[in-house]
């Protein structure tokens, strides 16, 4: 749920430059302008805003003035081609309407939940709360992940002296044999373990504690397995059941956070789910006061078109129809817009309004 409201967040604010319809007054500009034609003036202010829109990278390419031109030159390109497109009266079209309507909701989710410091608000006692309630998420004692052969024989029983023998002997030949294979382990367990469940798995038994080895295995052999680094091959291990031989496959070290180094990271958790739960809320109240009825026979009726070939695409936001396709790539989907040429496209991509031909000069990319 947050993702979603997260990635309609990150939409508008590479939206926030969109040109309004024609049905709409334009806001007025002040201060100084660095281009004026019929009906179109570029002030510094836009200039500066939409220049700071690309990466550091990019902008420090306009620092000259020739430079500067250039960009201006799409700023230019962008308005006359949108004075054309209202000329032609396609501030009305349908499409246009409806991307419009969907940049405003965007606006509407960034406005109203798109805080990136709310969670600054955060009081300190509900972030202590929550750590302290949730402590395994920043404590976690040491682990390791083994791999075993298992040859069943209980402890006092006639088989423990040859199934030991056995073993001591297999650990000869694995030593010896993964110098030259690296899957002489997983070879091995499949033609001697007992444990027909984990010969699916080359014997891995997961990652472990030494508790939870503890528990399973007794102190002696868990102690043992432990302290193995990884890669190493134990010696033959004797617990109550059976004789082990165990290879450590990883290790995960000890984690220890403390309150102080993670308060930030709870307090912007916590902070996410409050916005979550709101928008949530607001949405069933919306469609309450909508009285919103499906009529189930027609959904039924539609036909779903087949997926294309190559691959599926990032699939539509739920409560967003038709954004799927653009998200990524600089926003270059959006309908009616040219690949990079989405308004205020962020960080990469051509400037602001940049029709499909790429402008003369280095490709603006990140």
């Amino acid at each position: 749920m947050y993702r979603r409201i997260l990635a309609v967040g990150l939409a508008a604010a590479a939206l926030t430059a969109c040109t309004q319809p024609s049905s709409s007054k334009p806001a007025a500009k002040s201060g100084p302008a660095v281009a004026t034609g019929n009906g179109i003036t570029i002030t510094a202010e836009e200039f500066k805003a939409r220049l700071d829109e690309q990466s550091p990278f990019i902008r420090q390419r306009y620092a000259a003035l020739d430079r500067k031109k250039e960009f201006l030159d799409n700023l230019v390109r962008f308005e006359v081609l949108a004075k054309e497109a209202e000329r032609q009266g396609l501030d009305k079209d349908p499409e246009v309407q409806n991307t419009l309507r969907k940049i405003m909701v965007q606006k509407l989710v960034q406005k109203n939940f798109g805080d990136p410091n709310g969670a600054k608000d955060v009081p300190d006692a509900e972030s202590q709360k929550y750590f302290d309630e949730h402590k395994d998420e920043f404590q976690k004692p040491k682990r390791v992940r083994l791999s075993a052969i298992v040859l069943s024989a209980p402890a006092g029983s006639k088989e423990r002296a040859a199934k030991l023998a056995t073993a001591r002997k297999l650990v000869g030949e694995l030593k010896a044999a993964e110098k030259t294979n690296a899957g002489a382990f997983a070879a091995a367990v499949g033609k001697n373990s007992d444990d027909q469940a984990a010969k699916a798995t080359a014997g891995d038994l997961g990652f472990r504690s030494l508790e939870e080895l503890e528990k399973s295995y007794g102190k002696a052999a868990a102690d043992a397995a432990f302290a193995l680094k990884s890669g190493e091959l134990s010696a033959p291990l004797e617990t109550p059941a059976a004789v082990l031989i165990v290879k450590a496959t990883g290790v995960q070290e000890e984690l220890n956070r403390p309150f102080d180094q993670v308060k930030a990271q709870i307090a912007a958790r916590l902070y996410r789910e409050k916005k979550t739960k709101e928008f949530d809320e607001l949405v069933k109240k919306l469609k309450e006061q909508a009285a919103v009825k499906v009529d189930d026979a027609e959904l039924e009726k539609i036909q779903v078109a087949a997926a294309p070939a190559g691959g599926p695409g990032m699939p539509g936001m739920p409560g967003m129809p038709g954004m799927g396709g653009g998200m990524g790539g600089g926003m270059g989907g959006m309908p009616g817009m040219p690949p990079g040429g989405a308004p205020g496209a962020p960080h990469g991509g051509a400037p602001h309004g940049a029709p499909p031909a790429p402008p003369p000069g280095p490709p603006a990319s990140k």
